[in-house]
């Protein structure tokens, strides 16, 4: 499986705004390639500034540890992974952070910030849909 495209990443910024927009919510939102480079990004008006590197890190912890940024920061909680989050300039491990998998394969992740943590992850969930209807209308 090849990592995440520009026309994803595209469709994926697009609908984080979309989603976003029908929540009263300004974001941030980062695109990752299954490297962990930021191949999309996008800051709405009057977001937070900071937001715009806690998405891009969300993106790349979930990229990194393969799995999603709140489940990162419960394993770092029980486990007493003190400063794990410090690793690679910065880890996040709060909600926003998902990797998306097609075929059980590691394709990219996206990473929002700007709201709540549960908020933010709704609108990853909402966004990373797009590249699965994109992958399935591929097939």
């Amino acid at each position: 499986m090849n990592p995440i495209n520009c026309k994803q990443a595209r469709e994926i910024l697009d609908r984080a705004v979309e989603k976003a927009e029908s929540m009263d919510l300004r974001i941030c939102v980062a695109v990752a390639d299954s490297g962990a480079n930021i191949v999309g990004f996008l800051r709405m008006d009057r977001a937070f500034l900071g937001s715009a590197d806690v998405s891009q890190r969300k993106a790349k912890t979930a990229v990194l540890f393969q799995c999603p940024t709140d489940v990162f920061g419960t394993v770092i909680e029980q486990e007493k992974l003190i400063g794990m989050d410090q690793v690679g300039g910065g880890l996040m491990a709060f909600g926003g952070g998902l990797p998306m998998m097609i075929n059980g394969e590691l394709i990219g992740a996206v990473g929002v910030s700007g709201a709540t943590a549960a908020q933010d992850k709704e609108v990853a969930a909402y966004a990373m849909a797009a590249v699965m209807e994109l992958a399935d209308s591929a097939r």
